[in-house]
């Protein structure tokens, strides 16, 4: 027997195929020829069961599979992305729901089997139909916020690249967190980001100025309005909370009817199982002759079916194996390769053809991998990249490299060598190598780079700085990466001019107040002098010329303190003509003596609302713009002209026009586009931060004006500046007011200074004004005077007296102890300066240093009648 099979086993899979297939077939017949007569008795039997039986199965699985689709397509209605589709996902849900209803009544035993059907069906309904109504409301509100977005999208594009700082920003801001709200998945965030967002508009509405109230109108309606978008977000987040609340319903309402159809189900099953036992009876008879004869046939049959088997599923595991093989399944092991026939063979065959497939596969996705994680770092760096072999030849670039070394797009190709690239450079860029300031040799360094990591700079003809960083290859050649500084460097500049800046306008303000100081005492002794020679015209006339002097100089203090930002200036009725006349001293302190200055003014008495102090601080700026591009003298012209009827941002209207020439170097087209921008300038690192025709530009822009240059190299430029006109109701305030003060009726003031000649001068002054005058050097002396005199009846005293305790803390002392007494305050420093030193916000109730006669007579006589009138005073 062992032999037999072992021999067996030996056959070709075809010898053994035919055999299996001539004994499958041989008892196929037998079985159909016995299984004959036996079948059709099982038919006749059949066919009763079909009549009786088989149309409640079909109804009750029809019912079945529509109770379950009811629950599946529930929750596409929540998703409906329109009212269109929403109308027909629910026509088609009630059509459903219908044809359950109409399929339910034609099973006359479904009432008796499932009693709550009928009641689970309506309350499907109507929990369906609320469903639709909710996602309807969702749809509309969906629409509502995407209106929001919409407007707030267009508010943010509609913001000015050089709109004021104070509305820019904001509106940016509380736009972009009203679309962050209309997202918001919570209703606690969504609380919180409304206070959030009505707090910051209350502060954008209090700080903006007047051109923002468009912009604030429309946040408010979005944002705080009637039906604003947090209410639709949160009803729509209310909707969203019913409708999961619902989806919930109808799958458990699905689950109920689900059982009530399955109960009703089982009973049919029932039934199916007593008319097959009826049917069995019917058919036993047939079955026992075919069983008796297929048992004959099946076991001449399996042995059939073994050979039959034994081959196909050797056959069918080797070409699944293959299949998951093809489809990328590697991990299989190859069945059936013992076997010594064509199956065996073909398994071992194809045992080797997976090994090699698999290893090439995992090579391939390998260099697959590196290849797109090297092509991605190579394309997507911010740096320039460039690869050169060891003849400096090149072989790879990316895209960075042309466009940080200016080359043009379609100019490189592989294998040219480094000198023809160098070559596309500008000549500037190929000749500035440098490391630290210091140049370098082109050669060494190219020679260098092959051997040795390599860093330099390169410095283009635009300004621009580019950083090289090589290194060597393994095989020769090199590497470079390519960074542009220039933003670096130039951000590096702007710090040290910015501190510079800082520096100059502290100096200022510290010369400002001693240079306020000394005008002071010249100013007071003056006045008396001036005073004691009315019988003398000729050294009455030298008195006076010394004091116009004093009052240049008082001038250009405060003109100095405005230029340096430590004065607070404000827009007022401005006539541009005496202006220009009154800065002339020092406009021509600034461009010097090789400079000359013509003056062609025409804007007769032309008013203009801005700024006088930023107005000059304009001029001035230009002025210094026009000198540096005289290095060896010229003509600079200021000229002023009325303009009628012209086209002024976007409106038409009279307007001043101030031009200001020069005969300078004259600026190049390529920077005549970019003279505007904040931080640029020609000029070399150092001398100069590239903010003064910026902030002229912005000056102008605030002021509701317009400025325009000209220029052609080697001839001059030419910036003019429109302003529009001042309605002719506005006047200016007369200069030659006559003010009239009360004498001091021997009252007594006791006079706090520390500086002896400023002292001196202002005791002269105030004698001169009839007062008694106690004059002292410090607090402690001014407290001490204080404590032992009684007939004091006002303290005028210096805010800076050059100690830890000011004139601020001895008014508060007076305030505390002395009530009665009034306290005049005089100081040499700007308004600013008090401000943010001393932290005094009335500065109206500080006399100015230097100061007239009639103005501390009138200073003395507010702050007597000022104590009077409010019983004490607000520091």
């Amino acid at each position: 027997m062992i032999l037999s099979i072992s021999s067996f086993s030996r056959l070709r899979a075809r010898t053994r195929l035919l055999l299996a297939f001539t004994i499958l077939s041989v008892s196929a017949m037998i079985l159909a020829l016995v299984g004959w007569q036996g079948l059709s008795n099982t038919d006749r039997a059949l066919n009763i069961f079909e009549q009786q039986a088989l149309p409640d199965i079909s109804r009750s699985l029809e019912l079945a599979e529509r109770t379950a689709n009811l629950a599946a397509i529930a929750p596409y209605v929540t998703s409906a992305g329109t009212p269109y589709m929403l109308e027909g996902l629910s026509q088609t849900l009630k059509a459903k729901i219908e044809k359950v209803l109409s399929l339910a009544q034609r099973i006359p035993q479904l009432d008796a089997a499932a009693p709550n059907l009928q009641k689970l069906l309506q309350r499907l309904d109507s929990t369906v139909n609320e469903l639709i109504d909710l996602t309807r409301q969702h749809l509309f509100l969906r629409e509502d916020l995407r209106e929001y977005e919409y407007r707030l999208r267009s508010l943010i594009d509609g913001t000015e690249p050089f709109d004021t700082v104070h509305s820019a920003t904001p509106v940016t801001r509380l736009a972009e967190m009203l679309m962050t709200a209309s997202h918001s998945q919570s209703v606690d965030s969504l609380a919180i980001t409304r206070q959030r967002f009505i707090r910051q508009l209350d502060s954008f509405h209090r700080s903006a100025a007047g051109g923002a109230d468009h912009d604030y109108n429309e946040l408010y309606a979005v944002g705080a309005g009637p039906e604003n978008l947090f209410d639709l977000r949160l009803k729509q987040l209310s909707l969203e909370q019913r409708s999961a609340f619902l989806l919930a319903s109808t799958r458990a309402i699905s689950e109920q009817l689900s059982g009530e159809v399955q109960h009703f189900v089982d009973q049919i099953q029932s039934r199916i199982s007593h008319e097959s036992q009826r049917v069995g009876a019917a058919v036993s008879s047939g079955k026992t002759g075919i069983l008796l004869i297929s048992f004959l046939c099946i076991v001449a049959a399996l042995g059939g079916v073994w050979m039959v088997r034994e081959l196909v599923m050797n056959l069918a595991s080797v070409t699944l194996v293959m299949s998951r093989l093809a489809e990328g399944d590697t991990h299989q092991q190859t069945p059936a390769i013992e076997r010594s026939d064509e199956i065996g063979d073909l398994a071992r065959a194809f045992q080797v053809f997976r090994e090699n497939a698999v290893q090439i596969d995992r090579i391939s996705h390998d260099l697959q991998e590196q290849s797109h994680l090297l092509e991605t770092v190579f394309t997507n760096i911010n740096d320039g990249l460039s690869v050169f072999d060891r003849e400096g030849r090149l072989i790879a670039w990316n895209p960075q490299y042309l466009l940080i070394l200016e080359l043009p797009q379609d100019s490189l190709q592989k294998g040219m060598s480094i000198e023809q690239v160098h070559g596309l450079l500008s000549q500037e860029a190929q000749e500035s190598w440098a490391l630290d300031g210091m140049a370098l040799d082109k050669d060494e360094v190219n020679q260098m780079r092959r051997q040795q990591p390599q860093h330099f700079e390169r410095h283009f003809a635009n300004g621009r700085v580019v950083e090289f960083r090589s290194s060597p290859m393994p095989d020769g050649g090199f590497v470079t990466l390519y960074s542009d500084l220039t933003e670096r460097k130039t951000v590096e500049a702007q710090l040290r001019q910015s501190q510079k800046m800082e520096v100059l306008g502290q100096l200022t303000g510290g010369v400002a107040h001693d240079f306020n100081n000394l005008l002071a005492a010249m100013y007071g002794n003056l006045q008396l002098l001036e005073s004691t020679l009315y019988d003398a015209p000729k050294p009455l006339k030298y008195a006076r010329r010394a004091l116009a002097s004093a009052e240049r100089g008082k001038n250009l203090t405060q003109r100095l303190l405005a230029f340096s930002r430590k004065q607070h200036l404000t827009p007022e009725p401005t006539a541009v003509d005496p202006l220009i006349e009154g800065m002339l001293d020092l406009i021509e302190y600034s461009v010097g003596s090789a400079i000359k200055i013509k003056l062609d003014l025409g804007a007769a008495d032309w008013l203009v609302d801005v700024d006088p102090g930023q107005l000059e601080n304009a001029l001035l700026n230009l002025t210094i713009n026009s000198s540096a591009a005289m290095p060896e003298g010229g003509t600079l012209t200021f000229c002023t002209r009325q303009c009628h009827a012209i086209a002024l941002n976007g409106s038409v209207s009279d307007a001043v026009h101030i031009e200001v020439s020069d005969t300078g170097c004259g600026i190049s087209e390529a920077h005549l586009r970019r003279v505007f921008e904040p931080f640029f300038t020609t000029k070399e690192i150092g001398q100069g931060s590239g903010l003064g025709l910026s902030m002229v530009y912005g000056f102008v822009k605030q002021s509701e004006g317009d400025i325009r240059v000209r220029s052609q190299q080697g001839q001059g430029t030419t910036i003019g500046i429109y302003l529009r006109r001042k309605a002719e109701s506005a006047a200016l305030p007369r200069a030659d007011t006559v003010t009239t003060f009360n004498y001091g009726q021997n009252r007594c003031v006791l006079m706090v200074e520390d500086d002896h000649q400023v002292r001196d001068a202002g005791q002269a002054l105030l004698e001169k004004l009839e007062y008694r005058v106690i004059a002292v050097a410090s607090v402690d002396e001014a407290l001490q005077q204080l404590d032992e005199r009684d007939d004091i009846d006002i303290v005028f005293t210096d805010i800076n007296l050059g100690t830890a305790v000011n004139g601020l803390d001895l008014a508060k002392k007076i305030d505390s102890q002395w009530p009665e007494i009034p306290v005049l305050l005089t100081s040499g420093l700007s308004v600013q300066h008090l401000s943010e030193q001393y932290g005094l916000q009335q500065t109206g109730i500080v006399l100015a240093k230097p100061y007239k006669l009639e103005e501390l007579a009138m200073a003395l006589d507010n702050t007597f009648t000022r104590h009077t009138d409010q019983g004490g005073r607000d520091l």
